[in-house]
């Protein structure tokens, strides 16, 4: 597989579900983090609030600029994701770094899976089951749990109230909640948490 740059093009910055984030509630969002000291009485996940931190990225990078990937970046990404290779993903990883920074290739990336869980919705699932070969650029489960909290908490529900993890990437709802969750959503968020979460439409 051979990949070429292509130059970096201005595209119109629209507000969609992939980008669940936007800037007026960035210092509002929680960031999910790993408890090493849990115990069975105690959620594995703590939430915290940053100031001035994206929950996506540990830092800004990128996400101010968002809207001049080109999206030939995208189409390029999705057409590799669905040929279920781990090879081609690793050389698309590799050819992605003419990008400016990371944060354009991890948005990049969920750019791609949000668009092929539209046109090919089991290519969707085979990225979802081995997400493991889009890392370190994109961690999907860290971006799926940072989803749910912002969905959830944006509509004014509560976590460790109404919503809560009793283990890594185990998602315990109040009915409301998960009545919540399944509003509004793309079939990119639907395919997110089916197969990261689990859970199915009530």
């Amino acid at each position: 597989m051979y990949l070429t740059p292509k130059s970096l093009t201005s595209v119109e910055n629209t507000q969609t579900s992939i980008d669940p984030f936007p800037e007026s509630f960035k210092s509002k969002c929680p960031i999910v983090t790993f408890s090493t000291g849990s115990s069975l009485n105690r959620p594995f996940y703590s939430l915290s609030r940053l100031a001035q931190e994206n929950v996506i990225n540990s830092s800004d990078q990128g996400r101010e600029n968002q809207g001049e990937i080109d999206q030939s970046y995208v189409e390029l990404a999705i057409d590799v994701l669905r040929a279920q290779n781990q090879e081609y993903i690793q050389a698309l990883k590799d050819f992605l770094t003419v990008l400016p920074n990371p944060g354009w290739v991890e948005l990049v990336l969920i750019k791609a899976i949000y668009q092929l869980a539209e046109i090919d919705h089991e290519a969707g699932r085979w990225v979802l089951h081995h997400s493991a070969y889009l890392m370190p650029e994109l961690d999907i489960n860290n971006y799926a749990v940072q989803w749910v909290c912002f969905k959830l908490q944006s509509q004014g529900f509560i976590f460790d109230q109404d919503f809560w993890f009793v283990a890594p990437l185990q998602l315990g709802l109040t009915k409301n909640a998960e009545l919540e969750l399944w509003q509004d959503i793309s079939l990119g968020d639907r395919l997110i948490l089916e197969e990261i979460f689990k859970i199915h439409d009530p």
